[in-house]
């Protein structure tokens, strides 16, 4: 893009000119400016959990356009703040910082929940540990005002008959930038998204599912090719009566949102269980990765078998992502 930028710079005469108090000079200056940075935030899924706690789970792709001859270098991904009156951001539990290199793009998935109370403007989560920026600031409160993102937050939905919440997302973060020869700069910078998510009504079902596991891994690939990571699927029979249930652990089955990765199960994927009512079960499995990303675990089946009767499948209201990061 090619902006025009016109200065008028007023000075005065250094010595005194009958009639004359100031004089005005007006310079115009063309400025190409490359996009280097684009974002992008999209919501995977929002629904009742098994606790009846509205909760919400999506991605916010960072995209370093830049390539290696040119001057943006390492991009580090420092912060996440959502911009809601309904919705808090929650922890993702990783102090491991993000780095985008040139060329290159990464997808960070967050977690927020409805407050029982209305919150503040603006909740955060730190992706490096550091301290957090100030979100009440001027110049970061400007910023957001005057963005595309702002504006469509704001924009009313045209559904009234379903639940939906738009929000705002700020992605804070930092670049080296070569100024020639040996020398580099810092840069400190924050991009803007929106965000649009509509509830999906919790189904009936005779199970309640959970799963267990770590959120966020580190392997280094390059001297085991191979990381294995536990997961607990916690199965509660909701039903008056004893039901049998099949698991079975496979990655074609359950909802798996775009920039997800494929994985493999391993050891023993299919399990059956009988479950008297009101009793939880759970059926450890194990997930192979072998390559950095974001993952939807959730793939895998659940039936009620019925004797004589038709089979009922289970779900889970939500996808279950995990993210494997490179040492």
């Amino acid at each position: 893009e090619v902006y025009d930028l016109v200065t008028l710079l007023y000075y005065t005469p250094s010595t005194s000119i009958p009639g004359v108090t100031h004089r005005a000079v007006s310079t115009e200056t063309k400025v190409n400016v490359n996009v280097s940075v684009t974002v992008e935030s999209r919501v995977c899924d929002i629904s009742p959990t098994s606790y009846n706690k509205l909760h919400l789970l999506g991605s916010v792709i960072v995209n370093n356009v830049g390539y290696y001859s040119l001057s943006l270098q390492d991009l580090h991904v420092t912060q996440l703040s959502l911009v809601s009156d309904q919705w808090i951001l929650q922890s993702l539990e990783s102090n491991i910082p993000l780095v985008v290199y040139p060329g290159a793009s990464i997808n960070i998935p967050f977690r927020a929940e409805l407050a029982p109370k209305k919150p503040s403007y603006f909740s955060s989560v730190s992706l490096g540990g550091g301290p957090l920026v100030d979100t009440t600031s001027d110049h970061v409160l400007d910023l957001y005002r005057r963005s595309e993102a702002c504006q469509e937050a704001n924009t009313p939905s045209s559904d009234t008959k379903t639940p939906s919440y738009s929000m705002g997302m700020l992605v804070f973060w930092e670049g080296s930038v070569s100024e020639g020869g040996n020398k580099t700069r810092v840069l400190h910078a924050q991009h803007h998204a929106s965000l649009y998510a509509t509830l999906v009504p919790k189904q009936e079902q005779l199970l309640s599912l959970g799963l267990s596991y770590k959120e966020a891994w580190s392997a280094d690939f390059t001297t085991s090719p191979l990381l294995p990571v536990p997961v607990t699927l916690n199965i509660t029979n909701c039903y008056k009566t004893s039901l049998t249930v099949l698991v079975t652990a496979n990655t074609t089955a359950g909802k798996s949102p775009k920039d997800t990765l494929p994985f493999m199960w391993t050891g023993m994927v299919q399990h059956k269980l009988s479950i008297p009512d009101h009793v939880t079960r759970s059926v450890d499995l194990t997930a192979v990765f072998s390559t950095p990303g974001v993952y939807n675990i959730n793939q895998f089946s659940v039936v009620v078998v019925r004797e004589g009767g038709e089979d009922v499948p289970q779900v889970i209201q939500s996808t279950s992502l995990l993210r494997v990061d490179s040492l």
